[in-house]
């Protein structure tokens, strides 16, 4: 089944069309380092057990390709995140996996200033179980953009190693900033 998303049509088999309820949207009116979510555990915990971002962005590099957007929570940059996915380019597919890391490398792929004109990169990123206290979160994206450089899709996931429930969430690009109309939407998927 799909669940309506605008610009972005994503399959999941986990919920039924409108469970998502949406909780809030940044769309961006000028250019910004990054965008945080926070006090999601005090306004959302209670009633809901699932959380997904799905935005559309793009940065102010002056360079083509593919730039990761980084994601922290709860603003722990201990060696605390890993993940693991595989990507494809249209000719090849590659696999990675990095344990260890200070911050999780959620979209690595990012349109930029010399990529095509109102270029938006479009993703989706579930955090699982996010205010369960009794487990680590994990996460998964699945995102694709066509860049100057080359086409690509990605799907991936995470582990962020701490079992503190999930009460701030900051994404960044890992260079530059995102740009005006970059938009972030954050969906919480109610407890059973």
């Amino acid at each position: 089944m799909l669940i309506p998303l605008g610009i972005l049509d994503y399959p999941v088999a986990v919920a039924a069309a409108g469970s998502y309820d949406l909780l809030e949207t940044e769309i961006l009116t000028g250019t910004q380092a990054s965008v945080t979510f926070s006090s999601l555990n005090s306004t959302y915990g209670a009633d809901y057990q699932h959380l997904q971002i799905r935005g559309a962005t793009r940065d102010n590099r002056g360079i083509s390709g593919t730039n990761n957007i980084r994601m922290r929570i709860n603003s722990d940059s201990g060696s605390n995140y890993a993940d693991h996915g595989m990507y494809g380019t249209g000719s090849s597919v590659l696999a990675y996996a990095n344990s260890s890391q200070t911050e999780w490398n959620a979209v690595a792929i990012n349109p930029a200033n010399n990529d095509t004109a109102d270029a938006f990169g479009g993703y989706v990123i579930d955090l699982l179980d996010a205010f369960e206290t009794t487990k680590y979160t994990t996460m998964r994206t699945f995102h694709g953009v066509n860049t100057a450089a080359g086409n690509y899709v990605r799907l991936a996931s995470g582990l962020w190693m701490n079992t503190a429930a999930v009460d701030t969430i900051v994404m960044y690009p890992s260079s530059a900033s995102f740009v005006t109309g970059s938009r972030f939407s954050l969906y919480g998927l109610k407890a059973a």
